[in-house]
Parts: structure tokens; C-alpha cells; sequence
């Protein structure tokens, strides 16, 4: 494509489109190649998105779509077909615990929010919003949806590695592959996540992935959030078998059991109701 057939908004249409068709990236040369424009036009094209947040640019100087475009996309996309699947689940997990619900979806290394409930009678309002992403290492989504890919201490090793120094938000967040691995054992063994003040002081939430495209990788996570000191991670727990009944009811039983091998032997089942031990290696 020449120059001269591709000025102004168009050129920045298709360097976004280049960005969207790569899902790991690409550096300055690659994108100026394939709109087939200057790299000092592109370049500039470039800077003026990662200021708007419709771009951003990673450590390495690789250009991803920004997070700010992808809230755009998100939360056009909760309208449609995906979020209309889960927000029926979500409004009566939310009415059922008094506690916020999220369904969340992983986008790279972090968890983005496509759908949120808060309860009929709110007594706190959760500071997420549709769009919205957090690191998932540190969100009990994001750890429920790493939990089946990461499935050992090398994949998470490697994770670590990649996505790394996994920088602490709270005292409270697991910032080590032997921490994280640990979280992942336990939660494959009980079917569900925890976030215990790992993003946030005084939120505890519990998450599920929901297997609603694949039988083996799970296509998001839904979690209850809620306020420590009402509600304690003994009593999300407690709550299981309930939130796993409302989900089967809605959307059957298939949506929250991966078909895989057994878990191995090292992971340990937690009894309901009893508090998982942090930072265990």
C-alpha cells in the first residue's frame, strides 16, 4: 500500500487494525511495513494513541493496543452475546450473597473486567469497572484462569520470568513462582480461586473459571467480591457448594469442571470452610 493512498485518520486506522491482527505486538518497522507508511509518520501516529491510551508501548518497545481502547471494546462487547450468557448468574450470585460479582477474561498478563453486578441492596461500591484491568497474578480471576494454564512449577517459573519482577501491591500479594504455585495447587483441588487483599486492602473475593468454549481451557472467571472485615474468606468459602449450585442451574454442570488428568498428588484439597494457609511454597 503507498503513502500516498493512506493519510491522516486512515493511517491510524490501519496502524490500529496492524495492532489488533497481533496479538503479541509489534516494534515501529513492522507496523510502518504493513500500513506502508514512513516510519517518522508512523512513529508520530504512534505516539498520539499511546497518549490517548488507544496504544501502549512495553518495556521491550513493542506497541500492543492500550487498554483504554480495549474498555471501548468491552464494554460495546457486554451487551452482546457473551455478557448476556453470564449476567443472568451474576445478578442472582449478587442477590444471593449481598456481595458484587465480576466476570473477567484474560487480555496478555492481565484480567479485564467484561461484566459487573452489584447487589440489589449495595452497602459498598467496588472501584472496578467494565474495561478495567488489573495484573491477573494478583486478582483472584486472574489466579482462577492462570490456575489452567500454569498447571506447573516451571509454567509458572516461566511466567514469572516473562511477565516479572511481579511487583507487590499489598503486604499481602504472592509475588514468587513457589507462592503462586502453591495458590494454583490449591486452587485446581478445590475448583475455585481466592484474592485475600492481594490487589486490594479489605477486598476478598473468591472466582471460578467458567469453561464455556472449551472443556480444557476456560474461556473467564466469575467472582463475589467483598468487604473483610463483613465478610471473611471462612465465609466466601462457606458459600461454595451455594455459588457452584446457582452456576449448574444456570448454565449446567460442564461450565465449572475442566476434562484433564487427575490433579497430581501434591495438590491438597481445602475442606470447606477452612482458611488456606498465604505465601505457602
Amino acid at each position: 500500500m503507498s503513502d500516498g493512498g493512506l493519510t491522516g485518520s486512515a493511517r491510524v486506522l490501519a496502524i490500529l487494525r496492524c495492532l489488533g491482527e497481533r496479538p503479541a505486538g509489534a516494534r515501529l518497522g513492522e507496523v510502518a511495513a504493513d500500513v506502508g507508511a514512513p516510519k517518522s509518520s508512523v512513529h508520530r501516529a504512534l505516539a498520539a494513541l499511546v497518549d490517548s491510551g488507544f496504544a501502549r508501548q512495553d518495556t521491550d518497545g513493542v506497541y500492543h493496543l492500550g487498554f483504554d481502547l480495549l474498555q471501548l471494546v468491552f464494554g460495546y462487547q457486554e451487551g452482546q452475546q457473551s455478557s448476556s450468557t453470564v449476567e443472568p448468574v451474576l445478578r442472582r450470585l449478587a442477590d444471593a450473597t449481598g456481595e458484587t460479582t465480576h466476570y473477567g477474561v484474560l487480555v496478555g498478563a492481565d484480567i479485564v473486567y467484561q461484566a459487573k453486578v452489584s447487589p440489589t441492596r449495595k452497602t459498598f461500591q467496588m472501584s472496578s469497572v467494565i474495561g478495567g484491568a488489573n495484573p491477573a497474578y494478583r486478582t483472584g480471576l486472574g489466579k482462577a484462569l492462570l490456575m489452567h494454564r500454569l498447571r506447573d512449577l516451571a509454567a509458572v517459573q516461566d511466567y514469572v520470568a516473562q511477565q516479572g519482577p511481579l511487583l507487590a501491591k499489598t503486604a499481602h500479594t504472592l509475588t514468587t513462582a513457589e507462592e503462586l504455585d502453591a495458590a494454583f495447587r490449591e486452587g485446581r483441588a478445590r475448583g475455585f480461586a481466592l484474592d485475600l487483599e492481594e490487589n486490594d486492602l479489605g477486598i476478598v473475593c473468591i472466582a471460578f473459571p467458567l469453561f464455556l468454549d472449551s472443556p480444557s481451557v476456560p474461556a473467564g472467571a466469575l467472582s463475589i467480591s467483598a468487604v473483610s472485615s463483613r465478610t471473611s474468606p471462612a465465609e466466601l468459602i462457606a458459600q461454595a457448594e451455594m455459588i457452584r449450585g446457582i452456576v449448574s442451574e444456570e448454565l449446567g454442570d460442564r461450565v465449572l469442571a475442566p476434562e484433564v488428568a487427575p490433579f497430581d498428588q501434591t495438590s491438597t484439597p481445602i475442606a470447606p470452610g477452612e482458611q488456606p494457609q498465604r505465601g505457602v511454597s
